[in-house]
């Protein structure tokens, strides 16, 4: 286990800005995530970490030793690729062991620790068959017992159902290893369920890093509240009310009372029009307490049966709306919803960034 410490590390491809002034510590032991939509730099930021990449500027730590310079072999890192890279014509067990050989370990040292790493991932029956699946890459990985262990996008090539076992199977493997883990994803369902902390990252830069709950509940800026969350978050395009001693944001149809601790952080911003954000699954059917009301109509209903995800025109714009369960709403149906104020979000239009 070794800390990882990134120092504004930049990375330029010509005059394309890939990664661009990146800091970010991930702790021992620790599972973090990359997560991003694609072309935002985190592949070409875990190959810099790998040393597969040169970075342009900035510096790179594995605990004090800096290893910015040093080549891939000697930073003691493994790497999970997106196609595994497993070489179709060894069996698994030539798989597992061909970085041991490489290094020249003798051959009962090979044994055991095949025979360990087979063990952890249950896939000892399979030794001596010809490798198709992600466990063998996994287990070529950790057999060197490597300081880092960097997993690029290991789980978009499966189908849905192996994609949610392996998910819970590479985040156990990782809790029994503790090896520091830095991991790859587009996907935020992965990012959410894997992640110790997930690092967010857009055209290059980090946007945040946080656990999810605090990625979910308190997104930094409108790109991560918009990123993360399925539906995607509702934007509504507010102004600033000031009635006597107190300050509401207001929309057509849509009047809010602003909290008292937050009135002298958006009275010293200056903004009077304003970014509103509230998630569909914050938007109820029925009154409760903390909870402002509007009126909209039904545009679309998706009946997951899980769940019912209602599209809906409200006379200040279109609203997305997360119910539990089967709920009966028609197209054209004209609904009273309310919004739970103590989860609204208050973004800045100038800088994008979350008031609260």
């Amino acid at each position: 286990m070794v800390k990882v410490v990134l120092e504004e590390v930049t990375k330029r491809f010509g005059k394309t800005l890939a990664v661009d002034k990146v800091s970010l510590e991930i702790e021992k032991g620790e599972f973090v995530v990359l997560l991003g939509p694609s072309g935002c730099g985190k592949t070409t930021l875990l190959r810099c970490i790998s040393g597969l990449e040169e970075v342009t500027s900035g510096k790179i730590f594995f605990d004090d030793k800096d290893v910015t310079a040093l080549p891939p072999k000697d930073r003691n890192i493994s790497m999970v690729f997106q196609n595994y890279a497993v070489w179709p014509h060894l069996t698994v067990r030539e798989n597992i062991s061909f970085p041991l050989r490489i290094k020249k370990v003798e051959e009962s040292e090979i044994n055991r620790k095949v025979r360990w790493a087979s063990e952890l991932l249950n896939i000892s029956e399979l030794l001596d068959r010809y490798p198709h699946q992600l466990s063998g890459a996994v287990a070529r990985a950790i057999v060197v017992e490597p300081s880092v262990l960097l997993m690029d996008e290991p789980l978009s090539n499966l189908d849905a159902l192996l994609r949610v076992k392996m998910r819970s199977e590479i985040k156990k493997l990782q809790e029994g290893l503790k090896v520091t883990t830095i991991y790859v994803t587009h996907d935020q369902v992965e990012a959410m369920t894997m992640g110790d902390r997930i690092a967010v990252l857009r055209s290059g830069r980090l946007q945040q890093i946080g656990t999810s709950e605090e990625i979910y509940h308190h997104p930094a800026n409108l790109f991560v509240a918009g990123f993360i969350g399925s539906p995607q978050m509702n934007f509504i395009d507010v102004r600033l009310k000031r009635d006597g001693e107190e300050l509401l944001i207001t929309a057509d149809g849509l009047e809010i009372l602003i909290p008292s601790k937050y009135r002298a952080l958006l009275e010293e911003s200056g903004e009077d029009s304003l970014i509103f954000g509230i998630r569909p699954e914050h938007i109820y059917l029925k009154e409760e307490r903390g909870t402002v009301p509007f009126d909209a109509e039904v545009y679309f209903v998706e009946a997951l049966r899980s769940d019912t995800v209602v599209h809906a025109n409200a006379s200040f714009g279109k609203v997305v709306v997360k119910l539990p369960g089967d709920v009966p709403l028609k197209e054209g149906e004209k609904v009273r919803f309310f919004i739970n104020t103590g989860r609204m979000h208050l973004f800045s239009k100038k800088t994008e960034k979350a008031f609260f």
